[in-house]
């Protein structure tokens, strides 16, 4: 008897139409998954980073016996601009980049310019699209241009003072790591597990506005600050409007990085010298703040403005409840 074998069939188009189909009702049902783990996992990244940041800040107190804080003589000038973060790298594992860099010179002279342009990770979000991004210095008689790597995080020197005077809060002063200033823990008077000493602002100099949405070009568009060794990138709270686009205003944070001055000439008005900063992350929802007894809180967006500000100011006097924000 005649055996007759028969040849294994293969797929119909249908089928394979239906195997590609679940297969990309699959990765649909995952790419969200994916995509949260990888957002969990830069937040938790970001969240070390200002925790390193807030060790260092207190084994500067510890050593020096005060506070670092940024040295910035006001308007126009040839004198060294030193930022807080420059006098706080041997804190968090950069003695290497202190002790090349040359204080007796502005941050922007060719003698620092080496050490300046080392991107350091730990000033860095992950979550950040422009961590690659420099910096530059627009004082005359420079041009500015990119020359410097940028930070995400900086000291929240105080509360602007047009925010009390439009009534969005009801007191403005000084943060825990203002400029110019000696200062030590023990004028944090509203307490350090209340009183934010870091924020996030990300992406500088290039501006960012709810969105994200980025602005681009940082010839026509930039904020006054970013980059980590520059004492402009310290910056007051001012708030601005949902859009980003009007400063100050009741947008605690995540409405814009900073004041675009990409196209005004240096001083600015208002600010002059002084970054246009404020705070920003990539993070949804929300950002990190360092505080000043070294613990990191994520802020939600929705934080109502008065609350935000009686976190910044230092010796306002405000009663915040956690259950507020």
């Amino acid at each position: 008897m005649r055996t007759v074998r028969l040849s294994p069939r293969g797929f119909t188009l249908i089928e394979l139409l239906v195997v590609i189909a679940v297969i990309g009702v699959l990765i649909a049902l995952l790419l969200p998954a994916v995509q949260q783990a990888r957002e969990a996992a830069r937040r938790i990244q970001c969240v070390n980073n200002l925790k390193q940041l807030g060790i260092a800040i207190h084994g500067f107190h510890d050593t020096m016996g005060h506070l670092p804080a940024s040295n910035r003589p006001n308007a126009v000038t040839n004198l060294p601009r030193i930022a807080a973060i420059t006098f706080m790298l041997p804190y968090f594992e950069q003695r290497v980049l202190f002790d090349a860099y040359n204080q007796s010179f502005n941050w922007s002279a060719l003698e620092n310019g080496t050490v300046v342009r080392s991107k350091i990770n730990t000033l860095m979000c992950p979550a950040s699209p422009r961590n690659t991004a420099l910096d530059g210095d627009p004082q005359p008689p420079m041009t500015w241009a990119p020359m410097v790597a940028v930070t995400d995080y900086s000291p929240t020197i105080g509360v602007d003072d047009r925010l009390v005077v439009s009534r969005l809060v009801g007191v403005s002063g000084p943060g825990v790591l203002p400029k110019n200033v000696t200062s030590r823990l023990a004028d944090v008077t509203d307490g350090l597990s209340n009183t934010i000493a870091f924020a996030e602002s990300a992406g500088r100099p290039f501006v960012f506005r709810r969105g994200p949405r980025d602005l681009g070009d940082t010839l026509t568009h930039r904020v006054n600050g970013g980059g980590w060794c520059r004492p402009a990138s310290d910056f007051s709270i001012d708030g601005s409007s949902a859009s980003g686009t009007v400063l100050p205003g009741p947008c605690p944070l995540n409405c814009t990085n900073g004041e675009d001055i990409g196209y005004v000439a240096f001083p600015y008005p208002y600010y002059g010298s002084e970054g246009t900063s404020e705070a920003f992350a990539f993070h949804p929802g929300g950002a990190n703040f360092l505080l000043g007894d070294g613990s990191v809180r994520f802020l939600k967006e929705t934080i109502p403005m008065r609350t935000f500000a009686g976190l910044i100011t230092r010796a306002g006097g405000e009663t915040i409840s956690s259950d507020s924000y």
